[in-house]
């Protein structure tokens, strides 16, 4: 084992020793110091297990969606400028499908599968902290390829992006609906083949089957409907308007249903699904 992997390991025990050493109580006793003294040693354990790897993540994460803008940028001649700024929105949130359902999902599901969570259910921790933990590792994982694709789209197509406070939560609010919709999908998939097969197939539908870069009017009806079931529809809605600079009441119907899916599915998999048994 070389050195990095060893400090790894090493900042990864002393985090969960720490976790541990928690006094046990149930979690409604528990005040806020101690959630949060909680939530910022299971967070170190996220960090211990990514650090050596994340800027490979992140630059195959930005791989695909720049692959796809540019093959974009050689297909359509002369788009408008509407269309423009829905191809870069699209691809802006094409990295949060990628590692916040895609990576996060298949990241859970082969940590149930390898009973790691078997060790999480002897530590005295709520199950609250315990998935914000993972939703907050795919908001670190996927913010970077976020920015990365904002800064590429606007030079490879010249768009006039209008830099305002409002991308800062329709961001945020993105990133966590699509991580706490690929935490659904990794708790409660039987095993890590079929969240596999899931998340690839959820990638490619939600990337070219649903308006994150076309327009909704452009679908048949049976999949304009479907769409609104994705936290993804939202997300490519809320950002093409405030990235021209427009902040409508869509806009904020757009926040309000991202946070939506972040509250019911972490309260989905808080009541039904036992982590501790697993």
């Amino acid at each position: 084992m070389n050195i990095n992997s060893e400090a790894a390991a090493s900042e990864q025990h002393t985090a969960v020793a720490a976790v541990s050493a928690l006094i046990p109580q149930p979690a409604a006793r528990k005040g806020i110091r101690s959630l949060g003294t909680e939530l910022y040693y299971l967070l170190r354990i996220q960090y211990a297990e990514v650090r050596e790897t994340w800027i490979w993540v992140v630059l195959l994460a930005s791989l695909f969606p720049f692959s796809t803008l540019l093959f974009m940028k050689f297909f359509l001649e002369s788009p408008s400028p509407d269309v423009m700024m829905r191809i870069v929105s699209g691809n802006i949130i094409f990295p949060i499908i990628i590692m916040s359902i895609n990576g996060l999902g298949n990241h859970i599901s082969w940590s149930k599968q390898q009973g790691h969570f078997t060790f999480y259910a002897s530590l005295p921790i709520s199950k609250i902290n315990f998935l914000l933990a993972f939703i907050i590792r795919g908001f670190l994982m996927t913010l970077p390829s976020v920015i990365i694709m904002t800064v590429v789209g606007h030079f490879v197509f010249h768009v006039d992006i209008h830099l305002n406070l409002g991308l800062i939560p329709i961001v945020l609010l993105a990133i966590s609906g699509s991580a706490g919709f690929g935490t659904l999908i990794g708790f409660l998939t039987p095993n890590q083949d079929m969240t596999t097969m899931i998340t690839n197939l959820l990638m490619v539908f939600l990337n070219f089957l649903t308006p994150v870069m076309i327009d909704i009017h452009q679908l048949p009806s049976v999949l304009q409907v479907v769409s609104y079931f994705f936290p993804t529809t939202y997300a490519a809605d809320g950002l093409k308007h405030l990235l021209q600079g427009v902040w409508s009441s869509s806009v904020t119907i757009d926040m309000l249903a991202l946070l939506a899916f972040t509250c019911l599915s972490v309260w989905i998999v808080v009541k039904k699904m036992d982590w501790r048994l697993e």
